[in-house]
């Protein structure tokens, strides 16, 4: 279908110029019936000035898989990767399937929205050692109350 929206006369669409994955688990604060995982492709026709969106979405929620785009659209090729690196959407037949965003060593997805809010580990360069380092998050959880002024005669 992607080849037919390239090459067809009366479509012409031969730049995408955007693509990001998509995690559905809590659409809207509800419950989502449908697969979990998407692909949301940006596609420019230049000759007839035409923008499309489309998408697709993963039929398995626990190994998301959609075809690459990339031989199709070369321009596909990083925003593949950020996509699988930050969803864990696999590009079957991508060329070159990594990490791009974060660290090699890193565990899990941090768009996915059951990613914990504040990691596990966080790394930091340790001039000593003249190395980074990994070591468990030494962020402590807050809450803060806005502090609110009110008077009694405010804007009158």
């Amino acid at each position: 279908m992607a080849e037919q929206l390239r090459d067809h006369a009366d479509l012409s669409f031969e730049q995408c110029i955007d693509l990001c994955g998509m995690d559905y688990s809590t659409y809207r604060d509800a419950a989502w019936d449908g697969a979990r995982f998407a692909v949301v492709y940006h596609l420019l026709s230049v000759k007839h000035n035409w923008r499309l969106r489309l998408r697709t979405f993963a039929s398995d929620d626990d190994f998301p898989v959609v075809p690459s785009v990339e031989p199709i659209w070369n321009a596909a090729n990083w925003f593949e990767r950020e996509a699988f690196d930050l969803y864990g959407i696999v590009f079957e037949g991508h060329p070159d399937l990594r990490r791009i965003l974060t660290d090699y060593g890193f565990v899990g997805h941090p768009f996915r929205k059951d990613f914990p809010l504040s990691g596990h580990v966080e790394m930091r360069y340790d001039p000593t050692q003249q190395r980074v380092i990994y070591q468990p998050v030494t962020i402590e959880p807050r809450e803060i109350t806005p502090r609110i002024i009110r008077e009694e005669n405010y804007g009158g």
